[in-house]
């Protein structure tokens, strides 16, 4: 028997598997990016509109964002459009690929459903190659759909070849962590080791782009990340990175087939290390069991949230001088309102860093959630269960647990954020403003984790859909105004809700509403654990 036997079969079981997880990604990440290619024309179809939002689009904060804008003049509405789409969809891409590479295999393994199906007529490499053919078809069904959405668009100043490249280019990024996540399953031990590697090196890659691209654009290069923008897309259409990214991809595939061709099931090239002889005073009771669990998670969350934002608190200092060391506005101003500009510019800043910092904090506490379902559902807890423990203490275990790491994170990348940028700063700002943006972006990572927690105890099954919303709520936020969407669309998430602090005052009333509303999710979540029955 070969080592790729029943690889039809199996590529067509994880495709039924899967099939609602590719739907909604496609809905959501075409739907979007079709929906902006089609408006933008309106939207900057003159050239002062164009030259306005470039101007924007080369402030170092955008940059660090969306990363350079590297088209060269006449700028136009499809470079425009690159510019913004680019490394975002990329970003999503790529974590749709991290996702079902490792569940797919490593998480599949560690299930015993591997081993259940490695018993049959199965060859050893079944599992891998048809993760990879799913991988590679969904990425271009996809990209068809993105050269597809371009055509239909006609953007200005747009051209066939650039169409092209653009679809090929993003889906090239998410074919590259997906086969980047393949070899990390492989490495590594177990399931949340693999996801922990290949969340933390696009990190860490994204945040060596971002440095690069605000500090020095060539050294982009170093960082995969920044290989997507360096397409030039509309102006230079240069195809080597995605050259380099489908070669890179391929280079881990292989390293990737021939660990899985060596390995036994449940093993890692990297094995963790042996526990103590006898468990420590934590592991008597459930929050300790979870906090041991989670521990490493936990430690990457908040170093990786303190490393983003002293990079985002670095780039202060130029901000700040983007008013002050620009002629005209030194004439139209005086000084006082220069600096009064420069504290308008970077509070505005903080602002969207608070709303990026939001997120992280809420998907690593929705995760720790989540968790219950997760470990649930392998059967993990019947064991917990066995011993006098509540249903009661398990989920405030959880949900403890949950709640602490996604506040830490926040206060970690705003603390190191505020802290870093001010030390750049000739005239620092005040920490009322710090005080102001922890307490206005409060009750929005609230709300997100009693919505976890009702979802967990009431409908399990339906928890997923919490990821969707998120998703929404932050794409309707960001991408809203430059699509000049009704302020009320913004209202579909709380991330609407909390208004622009700390530039303006915390709202009271959201506070309180969003409060409440975190007290009654979480007391229904903790009700409807209690009495549903175990899965």
């Amino acid at each position: 028997m070969h080592s790729g036997a029943k690889t039809n079969y199996l590529l067509q079981a994880n495709l039924k598997q899967n099939r609602i997880k590719h739907l909604i990604w496609i809905v959501v990440l075409v739907g979007l990016f079709a929906s902006a290619a089609i408006k933008f024309n309106v939207l900057f179809g003159t050239q002062s509109d164009i030259t306005a939002i470039v101007q924007t689009l080369k402030l170092p904060a955008m940059v660090s964002l969306f990363g350079e804008f590297t088209a060269t003049k006449p700028y136009t509405t499809a470079n425009v459009f690159a510019s913004e789409m680019l490394v975002f969809i990329g970003m999503f891409m790529v974590f749709m690929n991290i996702s079902l590479a490792i569940t797919n295999t490593r998480a599949a393994e560690d299930s015993g459903l591997l081993e259940m199906v490695r018993a049959r007529s199965v060859g050893r490499l079944a599992l891998l190659y048809a993760t990879t053919i799913e991988i590679i078809l969904i990425n271009v069904v996809m990209a068809g759909m993105y050269i597809g959405s371009l055509f239909i668009a006609q953007l200005n100043g747009a051209n066939d070849e650039g169409n092209f490249l653009m679809g090929i280019s993003i889906a090239s990024m998410g074919i590259l962590f997906g086969f980047l996540s393949l070899l990390m399953g492989q490495l590594m031990n177990d399931t949340r080791s693999a996801y922990f590697t290949s969340y933390g090196l696009y990190a860490v890659l994204y945040i060596c782009r971002m440095l690069t691209d605000v500090s020095d654009p060539k050294w982009t290069w170093v960082s995969p990340v920044g290989w997507v923008e360096k397409t030039e897309i509309y102006s230079q259409n240069n195809w080597l990175p995605v050259v380099l990214m489908l070669g890179l991809g391929v280079g881990c595939l292989l390293v990737a087939t021939r660990v899985a061709s060596n390995r036994d099931i449940g093993s890692g090239v990297f094995s963790s290390k042996e526990g103590k002889a006898t468990a420590g005073s934590l592991l008597s009771s459930p929050i300790g069991l979870v906090l041991r669990l989670e521990r490493n998670s936990m430690i990457g969350w908040v170093f990786g949230s303190l490393v983003l934002g002293a990079a985002y608190g670095s780039i202060f200092q130029t901000i700040g001088d983007i008013i002050g060391t620009n002629p005209t506005y030194k004439k139209l101003l005086g000084v006082s309102q220069v600096h009064a500009a420069n504290r308008a510019l970077l509070l505005n800043y903080l602002n969207m860093l608070g709303l990026f910092f939001v997120v992280l904090a809420v998907v690593s506490g929705i995760l720790v959630v989540f968790r219950l379902e997760s470990d649930e559902h392998k059967g993990y807890l019947e064991m917990i269960h066995a011993k006098k423990v509540t249903k009661t203490n398990l989920v405030l275990s959880y949900f403890l647990v949950g709640v602490g790491l996604s506040l830490l994170v926040f206060t970690s990348a705003l603390v190191s954020t505020f802290f870093i940028g001010n030390s750049t700063l000739q005239a620092p700002l005040s920490s009322n403003y710090f005080w102001q943006t922890s307490m206005g972006f409060l009750p929005a990572i609230l709300f997100f984790m009693g919505c976890a927690t009702a979802l967990v105890g009431i409908v399990p099954k339906a928890s997923k859909l919490l990821w969707g919303y998120l998703a929404v709520g932050v794409l309707v936020k960001m991408f809203g105004p430059l699509m000049n969407l009704p302020d009320k669309y913004a209202a579909i998430s709380p991330f609407g809700w909390v208004g622009k602090v700390p530039s303006e005052a915390i709202n009271q009333q959201v506070t309180i509403l969003l409060g409440l509303a975190f007290i009654i999710l979480t007391i229904l979540g903790f009700v409807g654990y209690n009495k549903r029955d175990m899965e």
